[in-house]
């Protein structure tokens, strides 16, 4: 249902009169990742609570970032008590070059009008007072007016292109250690709905030294440099095609030039428009593998080509009781089976009661595939300073945590100081 025309430009005035209607202000959860000093300060007409049970509208916000910086956000409002038969639910896109504040100034403008919306038709619509103001003609070239320009709306000129530079330094230095490290890296990307294109160089190149009470000083540098690129195309609601290619030289990894050009192919079982909420994707990709070796191998190669072949399952569910992740990912190299590794992943963080969230998440990987290992003896210099990579059959890590909120169930005042 559209409340005003798409032409007009929304300006939302909120006034809560208590004492003219008799009416508490309407209690409010908010479950997002988002600015909520800011959110309090302008929906200064509702209570904030911090209980979703004892709340009339639950807003739940899940944060999608996208690979050209931007964001997407999907909110849905939910009604409960009085307000339990009203919902509503879209989508705020953000782009990169706005600033945190804009960012949270134009996602509070979209959550008051969303608020606004899911109102009317109840007895807090006497509360909300909407006005429209019509925004300025455009414009018109000569060339548009006589039909000869291009017609195909506004265009910035770049193509859906969105170019990002990195770089950072960092150097620190005591009596007996000293380290400096410096990082680049560029980023281009362009994204439709039948398009996705990433390329991505980077470098990263790191000195430490340490002086001994005896001897000379020890010296370590590590050099990393690697390009990702990828080209995937939508066939449909739920199939992706696409080929991926890198380019690497490590130090640590043994690498002098290491090249991996994949066809790959995923499946969504879900629909790619629930991406936001729940998605469980399985993608499948066999490639060439291309190394060149600064150290003999323990396979004792110094250039090798392979193929390999990986699988991976996803499986990612936001909703508002919380979020889950699973996954599973297996691969091979094709001229040796046992050439392989099997990662494990799970994460969820999940509100159990009122108040009581409860996270917990761990890894396990069985690792097989460590072809590019020197044959050489590892100095323990090269242990201790973790220059180079060492040889395991195995990865794990787990973490536990939980909070606990309590107290007053009504929090509207905004105090920064200190």
């Amino acid at each position: 249902m559209k409340i005003l025309p798409v032409a007009s430009c929304l300006v939302l005035l909120l006034m809560v009169v208590t004492s003219a209607y008799g009416q508490t202000r309407l209690n409010l959860f908010t479950d997002c990742e988002c600015n909520k000093t800011l959110l309090k300060q302008e929906l200064n007409y509702v209570n904030h609570t911090i209980d979703p049970v004892n709340a009339q509208v639950n807003l739940f916000i899940v944060t999608n970032y996208l690979s050209n910086g931007g964001r997407v956000y999907d909110l849905q409002f939910k009604g409960q008590q009085q307000l339990a038969e009203n919902s509503l639910s879209f989508k705020v896109s953000t782009t990169a070059v706005m600033t945190s504040l804009e960012r949270d100034e134009y996602l509070n403008k979209r959550i008051e009008l969303g608020l606004a919306g899911f109102l009317a038709g109840t007895t807090y619509a006497d509360l909300v007072d909407l006005t429209a103001q019509a925004p300025p003609e455009p414009e018109v070239s000569e060339e548009e007016a006589d039909g000869s320009g291009s017609g195909g709306g506004s265009s910035d000129g770049w193509n859906n292109w969105i170019f990002e530079t990195s770089a950072s330094f960092f150097t620190s230095k005591e009596s007996q250690r000293s380290k400096t490290q410096v990082r680049l890296g560029f980023e281009a990307d362009r994204t439709t709905p039948d398009w996705r294109l990433r390329f991505s160089p980077n470098f990263f190149y790191r000195i430490e030294k340490i002086n001994q009470s005896q001897g000379e000083p020890i010296t370590s540098v590590r050099r990393d440099q690697w390009f990702d690129g990828k080209v995937v195309k939508s066939i449909s609601n739920h199939w992706s095609v696409g080929i991926l290619g890198s380019a690497n030289s490590s130090t640590y990894r043994n690498i002098d030039l290491g090249i991996f050009l994949a066809p790959a192919i995923e499946y969504n079982i879900f629909d790619y428009n629930q991406v936001p909420f729940k998605e469980f994707t399985v993608a499948y990709r066999m490639g060439w593998v291309r190394n060149t070796y600064t150290d003999t191998t323990v396979f004792f190669q110094t250039q090798e080509s392979l193929v390999r072949q990986s699988l991976d399952i996803d499986l990612r569910l936001r909703q508002r009781w919380g979020q889950v992740f699973a996954g599973i990912s297996a691969a091979n190299y094709m001229d040796d089976f046992s050439k392989n590794r099997l990662s494990l992943d799970a994460r969820a963080d999940v509100r159990i009661i009122k108040g009581l969230s409860f996270n917990i998440g761990g890894s396990y990987d069985i690792i097989n595939d460590q072809i590019s290992l020197p044959a050489r003896e590892i100095s323990e210099q090269d242990r201790l300073l973790g220059i180079t990579q060492l040889a395991t059959s195995y990865s794990a890590d787990i973490s536990v945590g939980f909070s606990y909120t309590f107290g007053s169930l009504f929090n509207n005042v905004i105090n920064t100081r200190l």
